[in-house]
């Protein structure tokens, strides 16, 4: 082989039939239609046991926390029942502060950004870690529920299925959301809510191929916990009816009331949160004292321990104690906040549910003191109750709906769609905060209400890479590896041994550095970096541009899916932000629009205005001297979308909108503003001495 080659770009066509890789079987030959299906298969089945033995597990644990809270009982009093869920802790914390970090809290936020961000890829340690934290937490008394660390726990192992067949990148983010509606399926009973919570709150993305995906999923996931467990009807609630059509307007305000409280639920488990990082408590310590503040809470009032699912029922059929359900209410809302905000395991459904059940069932005893010829059950509020705080706090309303028709029945449509219609609205216009989006934040991930497809979705790193970086053999010497790099356009070369076999890169900075030593008698295999990121030809862009940015590199080695260590090209961040400056219609020839950037993954939109006097005054778009992974993707000029060719002028007042990654902001922002100016304004800000009486310049 010679020394100094060039990959051919040839991919060939792609066959009928897809290949799995499988550790023991080598390769199965599935048809292409089939293998989603049988991938859906697949996860449904690890989601569906997986919730199966999150469910033992608890169960155990709760049975072995319950002896040991009768054991301190008889040893000491009652009031160590505050000492249980701490001792429960100790566990959850060496989880969540030693072996995977993603186990605390709710469980479904890191998968938002598992879809969002990563390309579908979680963890594979995250499943049985969660497992255990759940485990103890809610074994322990840990105010919270099951479905949020199910929804990990079953995307972990999805993810691990996905990369073990070698799936796309798209493909990977389906099954992970297929993989949270399995979760939500076994757990609850609820197939329908499972579908819709994977398609509302996890995908955001609808369509035909996704659903069918999911509701597979979902349903393979159900019948695996109808097996184990019985086909229960959630929580078994009896059948309730509205008395008159007047009591519609009851439940209009039900559901104001509960916009109020799903806020109030979302504020309270975040100002925890950020108590404890206020406060500097290590997370190895959090959750520990987290729990003892719900044991604490619950010499008060018990029933606040665990998910509170079976109290639900107590509620519906009337008779607690006005008071009893304010103090549960209250007491539920800061224990669940403690749970999850301290950084054990457990989600926010379940306790979310039982705030609603509580808020509904105070309002039932109060609309039936006050009207009593109108009122129908307390139970029909209570239903109500659940479903409108759950709409306003996660902003689902169909997944409330459906848990809600699933778990109770389906007599209860139309005030169920008129409460969860006005909370949801109302929370909407009250805050963008939801339970979920408000972690995805603060990660540096603004998702979006209404989710638009990127255009780089669709475009694939097989047509936008470059297949002209040359490939050096490993024993290349330095001078070999200078006229190879000085024969291209890129600065990196690729390094192969004697089978043509991709090794790693070389760039031009380690060239130099090797020249700069003296040392000339180094070969290409001492200087070449092992690729610990790549991409596969038929990966879209947008998963490209988060491998991009979030390892910090400015390329990326593509390598053929059913062979890694087969070179195909070079995917640059140039190449990509090229695609996002200039989208166009491959079919039609013409501009499509700038694209949302806001969603792409790993990029920021910059807004600049281009003050008089500034760099970027007068200066046309090609002269610009922007860092080299910033475009301008648009310029709005008094009212109109100027497209940012070359040799367009940027003129004062002008808003440039600029792509870029975050540490390039500052040197972007610079361009745009008079600095001259900037410092003539900013004099009195200054710190300088007060002028003398005597200064001759005050005279």
């Amino acid at each position: 082989m010679s020394l100094v080659s060039r990959p051919s770009r040839r991919f060939g066509t792609r066959s009928a039939h897809l290949f799995w890789r499988l550790p023991l079987v080598g390769r199965v030959r599935v048809p292409r239609n089939l293998a989603p299906l049988l991938l859906a298969v697949a996860v449904g089945l690890a989601a569906g046991f997986a919730a199966v033995a999150l469910s033992a597990l608890v169960d155990g644990l709760t049975m072995v926390f319950d002896e040991l809270t009768s054991l301190l009982d008889g040893l000491a009093g009652g009031w160590t029942l505050m000492l249980v869920p701490a001792i429960a802790a100790i566990p959850v914390a060496f989880v969540v502060s030693r072996v995977a970090s993603e186990s605390q809290g709710a469980g479904v936020p890191y998968v938002m950004v598992a879809v969002e961000r990563a390309g579908g890829f979680v963890r594979p340690i995250i499943a049985p870690a969660k497992l255990v934290a759940t485990g103890f937490t809610l074994g322990g008394g840990g105010a919270a529920g099951r479905e949020g660390p199910i929804v990990l726990i079953a995307a972990s192992l999805a993810s691990t299925i996905g990369r073990v067949t070698k799936q796309p990148s798209d493909m990977l983010v389906l099954t992970v959301a297929a993989a949270a509606a399995g979760g939500i399926s076994a757990t609850f009973n609820t197939p329908i809510a499972g579908t819709f919570f994977a398609l509302e709150v996890v995908l955001r993305r609808f369509n035909v191929r996704n659903f069918t995906i999911v509701v597979v999923a979902a349903v393979v996931a159900n019948i695996v916990a109808v097996a184990f467990y019985g086909d229960s009807a959630g929580l078994d609630l009896p059948d309730f009816d509205i008395n008159s059509s007047w009591e519609l307007f009851l439940h209009a305000i039900v559901g104001i009331s509960a916009a109020i409280a799903g806020i109030l639920f979302v504020r309270t488990r975040f100002f925890t949160e950020d108590v404890f990082e206020f406060l500097g408590v290590s997370m190895s310590v959090r959750p520990i004292l987290g729990l003892f503040g719900v044991g604490v809470l619950a010499l008060i009032e018990s029933n606040i321990l665990g998910s509170g699912l079976d109290q639900i029922r107590i509620f519906a059929e009337g008779g607690t104690a006005v008071s009893t359900l304010a103090i549960l209410m209250v007491l539920k809302l800061i224990a669940a906040s403690l749970t999850i905000g301290s950084g054990a395991s457990g989600g926010a459904f379940a306790p979310l549910l039982f705030v609603g059940a509580t808020l509904g069932a105070l309002m039932g005893a109060g609309f039936e003191s006050a009207l009593p010829s109108i009122v129908g059950p307390t139970g029909t509020y209570v239903v109500v109750g659940m479903a409108a705080v759950f709409a306003a706090a996660a902003r689902a309303p169909l997944t409330s709906l459906f848990i809600v028709f699933e778990l109770s029945g389906y007599s209860l449509i139309l005030p169920l769609m008129t409460a969860v219609a006005l909370a949801a609205a109302l929370a909407q216009l009250l805050t963008r905060d939801t339970i979920y989006n408000v972690r995805l934040r603060r990660a540096g991930l603004d998702v979006q209400e209404e989710s638009a497809p990127s255009p780089l979705d669709d475009l694939t790193v097989a047509a936008t890479m470059r297949t002209d970086t040359p490939i050096v053999s490993r024993m290349a010497t330095i001078a070999d590896l200078a006229n190879a790099m000085s024969q291209s356009r890129g600065n990196v070369v690729a390094v192969a041994d004697q089978q043509n076999r991709f090794i790693g890169l070389v760039t031009a900075t380690d060239v130099a550095s090797a020249v700069e030593r003296g040392e000339m008698d180094r070969r290409a295999f001492d200087l070449a970096v092992v690729a610990p990121v790549f991409v596969h030809p038929d990966d879209n862009l947008r998963y490209a541009l988060s491998v991009l940015v979030d390892h910090d590199v400015r390329q990326l080695p593509v390598v053929a899916r059913e062979d890694e260590s087969r070179l195909m090209g070079m995917l640059t961040q140039r190449d990509v932000l090229r695609e996002v400056a200039q989208p166009s219609d491959r079919d039609s020839g013409q501009r499509a629009a700038p694209a949302p950037v806001r969603r792409l993954v790993g990029a920021i939109e910059i807004e600049a205005r281009v003050e008089p006097g500034s760099q970027a005054e007068s200066s046309m778009v090609s002269q610009l001297p922007l860092p080299e992974a910033s475009v301008i993707t648009a310029i709005h000029r008094r009212g109109e979308i100027v497209i940012p060719r070359g040799n367009v002028k940027l003129l004062a007042n002008d808003l440039a909108i600029v792509l870029s990654v975050p540490p390039e902001e500052a040197t972007v922002r610079s361009l745009f503003i008079n600095h001259s100016a900037q410092s003539r304004n900013n004099w009195w800000f200054l710190p300088h001495a007060p002028p003398s009486p005597n200064d001759e310049s005050q005279r």
